[in-house]
């Protein structure tokens, strides 16, 4: 009998339980980190094909230890082509593969009502992470086979798809996040440290005590697979992801104290680079190819860095490695799940919008710049709303939060349409809003500046507005609930004739 999995909490099981799913394969044959790699993985995300876990990656010269640091697992929040295409995204929480995304942000919801477990530490000789270390001449960032993922990046990006740990002065708050990274030469990496995100809010109260130059970092790659998608999500500011966790599995995570500072960071890590971030060191970062699809050459601009004293790792070490572009990849699922959950539990917590918010999400589709509510319209008529007013309060409430960082469009639809599937969504935008009539323009808001029209507009100069809600609501549906229509597919039709088709599709001469 194969022994029992733990994917949620192991990323080695989580990378197994593909396996036996059929769903990695492993590449033997030599592959460049130089563009070869991500080539690779955008045709793995693009066809929804298994994930590659690279074996035999081309050396740099020099590599200190080039047979164990380390192989590659590309696209690992990835889509899958059968089953259940969310099915990775349900293992990094210890759900079923069969379990949808409707269920998975419920799931997350429902994790944020059980008290919050905290992690647990462990000796530094059971921790994994701790086989190997490096330190000072034996580190050369430049050695190591760190991918170049798209033409025109401005370097090498070691760091896509693992997990910063900072902690405030004060001990009070530790922060488990995402922000990319890029080698900068051979101790140093160099990467976004910007507001509003959590990164950022830690770093600067160091600022505040004067040490803005020595702010101590971990980053930890191949981490618990819960860990890292809790460490995508906009949860409060204050609040502990590593606390939210232990909530969301049902246990504490393992972590154990770093090599060169008071962190905490997960004992089953594959790789854990420590040193101290100087926000005041600023060195060319970029251009990169990101969420939305696009590089664009020579827009880099200067970032803190990152000085690298330690890195530990585990034999046979596995870095995973995020490609973003065109969608879906996990800048796309993390991105667009987690959000889509957070600001589903706002509305849950606003005395008006819980009346009548059913479900949230972020397409993909629209490289995740989308956010769309299915709204109760039986419960709206009884709000005695308009559609301005109710456009103003969503406005207020989610382009005015954290958890409205990465959105630009904001779009309202009646609970006939199931938000999760794009083309329905679609159907009800291009059908049920007049342009221009049905949107409402916000100029007050922070906008996304990785977002290419603000990125390569004029707004970046002020990094302000672009936002907009479109209400795909029919106006009648603020004042009669009783108002109907009747939709021309095959869904539309009674149950009973829909079970007689399918049962007979065969008979009628079709696979």
């Amino acid at each position: 009998m194969a022994p029992k999995l733990t994917p949620v909490l192991k990323f080695r099981d989580f990378l197994e339980a593909l396996r036996r799913e059929g769903d990695l394969v492993e590449i033997f044959q030599e592959v460049d980190p130089h563009l070869e790699v991500g080539a690779i993985m955008r045709k793995v995300y693009e066809n929804k094909l298994p994930v590659p876990l690279f074996k035999n990656l081309k050396q740099p010269k020099g590599n200190v230890d080039p047979d164990n640091l380390f192989d590659i697992a590309g696209c690992i929040g990835g889509l899958r082509a059968f089953g259940n295409d969310h099915a990775r995204i349900a293992h990094h929480l210890g759900l079923s593969s069969d379990t949808g995304m409707k269920e998975i942000i419920d799931h997350l919801l429902e994790a944020k009502k059980r008290k919050p477990i905290p992690p647990v530490k462990v000796n530094r000789d059971s921790a994994p992470c701790k086989e190997n270390i490096l330190k000072g001449d034996q580190i050369n960032l430049e050695q190591l086979p760190a991918p170049y993922l798209h033409d025109e990046d401005g370097g090498k990006y070691l760091q896509t798809y693992g997990m910063f740990v900072l902690q405030t002065p004060d001990k009070s708050w530790t922060n488990w996040s995402i922000a990319r990274a890029m080698i900068h030469d051979e101790k140093h990496l160099t990467g976004l440290v910007m507001n509003p995100q959590h990164i950022r809010r830690v770093a600067d109260q160091w600022k505040t005590v004067g040490k803005e130059n020595a702010v101590p970092f971990a980053l930890c790659f191949g981490v618990p697979p819960a860990s890292i998608l809790v460490s995508s999500m906009p949860i409060p500011e204050g609040v502990s992801e590593a606390d939210y966790i232990g909530s969301v599995v049902g246990e504490p995570i393992q972590v154990v104290q770093a090599e060169t500072n008071q962190l905490e960071v997960p004992a089953e890590s594959e790789i854990v680079l420590e040193g101290t971030l100087n926000l005041d060191h600023m060195v060319p970062e970029g251009p990169f190819g990101e969420m939305h699809g696009y590089v664009f050459p020579g827009t880099g601009h200067p970032c803190p860095t990152y000085t690298v004293e330690t890195i530990s790792y585990r034999n046979n070490a596995i870095l995973p490695v995020s490609n973003p572009g065109l969608c879906t990849d996990e800048t796309h699922t993390l991105i667009g799940s987690l959000v889509a959950a957070e600001a589903k539990q706002i509305c849950l917590n606003h005395p008006v919008l819980s009346k009548i918010v059913m479900d949230a999400f972020m397409p993909y589709e629209s490289q995740v710049l989308w956010l769309a509510f299915k709204i109760n319209v039986k419960e709206l008529v009884k709000l005695n709303t308009d559609s301005k007013s109710l456009a103003d309060l969503f406005a207020k409430e989610i382009y005015g939060n954290k958890v409205g960082m990465t959105t630009q469009e904001i779009i309202l639809v009646g609970d006939d349409i199931d938000i999760f599937n794009f083309k329905k969504l679609m159907w009800a935008y291009v059908t049920r809003h007049t342009p221009g009539d049905d949107q409402y323009f916000y100029d007050e808001f922070v906008a996304f500046p990785l977002a290419p029209f603000i990125s390569q507009g004029p707004r970046i100069k002020t990094k302000r507005g672009g936002n907009c809600v479109t209400d795909c609501l029919f106006p009648i549906q603020y004042r009669d609930p009783n108002f109907r229509f009747v939709t021309c597919d095959f869904d539309s039709y009674d149950s009973a004739i829909r079970d007689k088709i399918n049962q007979n599709w065969s008979n009628y001469g079709y696979q």
